[in-house]
């Protein structure tokens, strides 16, 4: 296969960020011989020139009992239990199914007291509000 040294306007494979995959690019922008600003061809984005970035290796990690943390248990929800619309001044115990109105469904997996809960949801563990009727003056 013949090299050729890429020139503005000449079609160009590069990552597109905004399409989160490899795409062909035209060249819009070079300094010397080195292409510095690509436009993709199928969202018509104008950005740096970029390889497709390596794959990250998953490297395991010490697990946190941060409450901030998403740890990766399993999503399920008990099928028997009632669903209950999430709202701030509700009561939750754990246990609990909740329908959020961002999140979806979701279900309580431990309460902090007075007026936190840490609910699993598909996407993971999110902290919330709850029984916030008795905190209001």
């Amino acid at each position: 296969m013949l090299y050729r040294k890429p020139r503005i306007g000449q079609e160009i494979n590069a990552y597109c960020g905004k399409c989160k995959d490899e795409r062909t690019h035209i060249v819009s922008a070079m300094d010397g011989d080195v292409v510095r600003k690509v436009t993709c061809s199928m969202c018509k984005g104008t950005h740096n020139y970029k390889q497709k970035p390596a794959e990250k290796v998953a490297k395991p990690r010490a697990t946190r009992t941060s409450s901030r943390s998403k740890e990766s248990a399993p999503f399920a929800i008990d099928p028997k239990r009632p669903i209950k619309a999430y709202s701030m001044d509700t009561s939750f115990g754990a246990g609990d199914v909740i329908n959020h109105p961002k999140f979806g469904l979701g279900a309580v997996e431990s309460t902090n007291p007075p007026n936190k809960i840490e609910v699993r949801f598909q996407e993971g563990k999110k902290t919330l509000l709850h029984n916030m009727k008795n905190m209001r003056p």
